[in-house]
């Protein structure tokens, strides 16, 4: 071999030894930390809830109609006046009619109770008669026993027993009569007086006048709508749920959140959510809808009012647990994971996942509190990959 094939190969050779010193040289991925932030595990409160929408409805709401026919004399109240329960007078009805249905009562009740005391004196002065009678009966059935007074005198004598024996009967049942006839005079005099009571119509809740439906001067007769109050005291909030949790549902035990303002387009300012509990349930559920409906009480506000929207959230479970970060949480081959800091290096730890509530996840098991688990360059992570935590 001469010099000049040689030449080439020792150069082939000597590039190919530095360049595998310079590969062996040269770091990995694997040798770099990556960079992670960690957090450590605490324990939280977890609830498993659902959240539809619903409205609200006062508690306290009546329609007040005329209890009594006439003209009405005049309206005392006008749309979105306050009243009182008992105390705020309403309207008020003519009341001559019935007034005058007042005086004819309390006269018959007068001529009724006189009629009791003439009734009471026939029964005196017919029970005085009897007793005459019957002296004079047994004092002709012994004359007639010794023969001195004839057939006829002793029967004519205990026919007049008789005879008064049975206006006494009669007058006594005439003052049954008369003493019934006080009764119900009595009767139709409480019923007048009643019906002038309720000429004047006063408010049967407290709460707000929403709609004023007659006006002084028209005709009304019982039963015809006047006034709306809605009371803005308590307040109702009714939501439909899905039937899949009408047994998770335990009116007096399940917690509901409402919060009002948040869907009414700003008109209503939002507010903070009230706790309750549902206070009842539908005894069914609508075949065709699939739904049953729900009811909470809570206290009416300045943005909690009558017809508002609200947002129900309905908490079925509520529980204390670990927690970590739901997006720490991850699936791999060997099933749901989070890496946990460990000396320099990434421990992948498999866990068991509860309730997932607000971005967070219960642990079950798998790790314990004060745990560093990476939140943070979690998915590029395998086990024991070097980490640098930030």
């Amino acid at each position: 071999m001469n010099y000049q094939t040689l030449l080439p190969l020792l150069s082939a050779l000597l590039l190919a030894g530095c360049a595998k010193q310079a590969v062996s040289k040269s770091p990995t991925l694997a040798d770099e930390p990556l960079p992670v932030v960690t957090m450590a595990v605490t324990n939280a409160v977890f609830e498993r809830a659902t959240t539809v929408q619903g409205s609200l409805e006062s508690v306290d709401s009546a329609v007040v109609s005329a209890r009594v026919p006439g003209p009405l004399l005049r309206v005392c109240v006008d749309l979105g006046d306050a009243v009182k329960a008992g105390e705020t007078v309403l309207f008020e009805v003519d009341p001559v009619t019935v007034s005058n249905q007042v005086v004819i009562a309390r006269e018959a009740a007068a001529t009724a109770r006189a009629q009791v005391a003439v009734a009471e004196a026939n029964v005196r002065k017919a029970r005085s008669v009897a007793d005459k009678s019957v002296r004079d009966a047994e004092r002709f059935e012994r004359l007639h026993k010794e023969e001195r007074v004839s057939d006829n005198e002793w029967e004519r004598a205990r026919t007049q027993r008789e005879t008064a024996e049975a206006d006494v009967a009669v007058a006594e049942a005439s003052l049954l009569l008369a003493r019934q006839q006080v009764s119900q005079a009595e009767a139709q005099r409480s019923i007048a007086e009643r019906q002038l009571a309720d000429a004047t119509v006063l408010a049967p809740c407290d709460g707000v006048v929403a709609a004023r439906l007659r006006e002084p001067g028209e005709m009304v007769g019982a039963g015809v709508p006047v006034v709306k109050v809605t009371g803005t005291r308590q307040l109702k909030a009714l939501a439909f749920l899905p039937a899949r949790h009408y047994a998770e549902v335990v009116p007096g035990v399940t917690m509901v959140q409402v919060r009002t303002g948040a869907r009414d387009g700003g008109l209503l300012p939002p507010s903070p959510p009230v706790e309750t509990t549902v206070a009842a349930k539908s005894p069914a559920i609508d075949p065709r809808l699939r739904v049953f409906e729900i009811k909470a009480l809570m206290p009416g506000s300045e943005n909690a009012v009558p017809g508002a929207m609200a947002d129900f959230r309905i908490v079925f479970e509520r529980r204390e647990g670990l927690s970590v970060p739901q997006d720490a949480v991850l699936s791999r081959a060997a099933g749901t994971v989070v890496f946990v800091a460990r000396d320099g290096t990434a421990k992948e730890t498999l866990v068991e996942v509860g309730l997932r509530d607000g971005g967070r996840a219960e642990i079950l098991s798998g790790l314990a509190p004060g745990d560093a688990v990476v939140v943070q360059g979690q998915t590029q992570l395998y086990d024991g990959r070097k980490i640098e935590v930030r």
